[in-house]
């Protein structure tokens, strides 16, 4: 697996790689920003980002986490395109020649593509933060508390709690990457269920709000309105994760992969 990881992570993390993913979610961040600082009320009875929640310890990351809810369609057309990619191109089969241990080469590959997906989330966080250091003061919010030890364990919460969401929307598209083994099918498919079944099926109906996944996930980074919270939303996703899990192995050891 440690050759795999190696093998993956050197070949996405390349300069040009980082010339583009660095200034975009570096813009990506600061925008979403200054948007939910500036459009903030003055307080919120039913959570969310405010001004009173911003002026509190931990509100210098409140902003840009809750921003990341808006990322699930991205991040899910991200790992679709290179799971699938990796079948429509050949590449998953190069790979096999050179190691041919195909969960490990499998496993590798995926855990390098959330370490990169780690380090854009300490970049998305660093310019969120500065961001609203600049916004926040001009918009009546109480900034002397944002960098106390509260702050900084409620930072690596947050940031925790985005890396729960990115690897769960990476496993989703990962696991339909590989099932469609096709790009514009899988990116179909998947911004089909990410987008009108999630959110316009799905948020109108109890089972919707309590079991689709990709609410669910939602809810890690913006649960200020979940119908799901605590243990039973860490008991579901675990079993979604098992389940994303499972199908993505069966798919990667039973299916031939000459064509």
């Amino acid at each position: 697996m440690k050759r795999a990881f190696v093998a993956e992570w050197t070949r996405l993390a390349r300069p040009r790689t980082w010339l583009i993913a660095i200034p975009f979610t570096i813009l990506y961040s600061a925008v979403l920003t200054v948007v939910m600082i500036t459009t903030a009320p003055q307080r919120s009875f039913s959570g969310g980002v405010s001004i009173d929640a911003l002026s509190q310890s931990g509100g210098g990351t409140l902003a840009v986490t809750a921003a990341v809810a808006f990322t699930s369609v991205l991040l899910l057309a991200v790992f679709v395109g290179m799971s699938a990619g990796a079948f429509s191109r050949g590449t998953w089969r190069a790979s096999l020649l050179h190691h041919p241990g195909r969960m490990s080469l499998a496993t590798g590959t995926f855990v390098a593509r959330i370490a990169i997906s780690a380090v854009i989330i300490v970049v998305l966080f660093a310019a969120g933060l500065g961001t609203a250091y600049i916004v926040g003061p001009g918009q009546g919010v109480d900034t002397s508390s944002w960098l106390d030890a509260q702050s900084l364990r409620t930072a690596g919460e947050d940031m925790l709690r985005v890396l729960v969401f990115v690897t769960g929307w990476g496993l989703l598209g990962t696991l339909v990457g590989i099932a469609t083994r096709s790009v514009p099918i899988g990116l179909g498919a998947a911004i089909l269920w990410a987008g009108p079944i999630e959110h316009v099926l799905g948020e109108n109906l109890s089972i919707g709000r309590d079991f689709f996944p990709g609410l669910l996930l939602q809810y890690v980074v913006a649960g200020d309105n979940a119908a799901v919270s605590g243990g039973a939303l860490a008991l579901r996703l675990a079993v979604y994760g098992v389940v994303a899990a499972g199908a993505c192995a069966l798919l990667v050891s039973r299916r031939d992969v000459s064509s």
